[in-house]
């Protein structure tokens, strides 16, 4: 009820029809990992550069229902976002430092759509600090995404870039 509610507000705001599905429930049971790269850590003024988006199905990375989308002065910004909205899609996002992200995106999304995306959002730093802080009262927590891959004993990131970072 709550959920119809919100969703039938944010309606109201959206400007483009055609993104209509953003506001659907998702029932795919799947998230989406993000992670983007700009030109500056200032979302104001920053330009996207890359922007990555990788499927996640429980445990399960589904590497091969991934996108990429690097953005050029040359082309459309809208239409590697149209592109990236439809991949997206309602699935809630997940990310470090994702609400640097989401500012980025939105910069974009915004003008497009006549709203910020409304996907449900999960930022993985805190849940990181939230399960560190049951497990141990240690004060001092170190949430550098390097730090989290390596004290959760995950696979290497690789070279970098927004899809290893994704």
């Amino acid at each position: 009820m709550f959920s119809e509610l919100t969703r039938s507000l944010k309606g109201h705001h959206l400007t483009n029809p055609a993104y209509g599905f953003l506001l659907e429930e998702d029932n795919s049971g799947e998230l989406v990992a993000l992670h983007c790269e700009a030109s500056s850590f200032d979302p104001a003024r920053s330009q996207l550069q890359t922007v990555a988006a990788i499927r996640l199905h429980g445990q399960r990375i589904l590497t091969s229902q991934r996108l990429v989308v690097r953005f050029t002065p040359e082309a459309a910004v809208e239409d590697g976002m149209g592109r990236l909205l439809r991949f997206i899609g309602s699935r809630a996002v997940l990310g470090y430092y994702l609400e640097f992200t989401m500012a980025m995106l939105d910069n974009v999304v915004q003008p497009m759509i006549g709203m910020p995306l409304p996907n449900r959002r999960i930022e993985v730093s805190s849940l990181y600090y939230d399960r560190k802080l049951r497990l141990s009262s240690e004060a001092k927590i170190d949430l550098r995404l390097n730090s989290i891959v390596r004290d959760l004993d995950l696979p290497g990131r690789g070279v970098g870039g927004a899809y290893s970072d994704a």
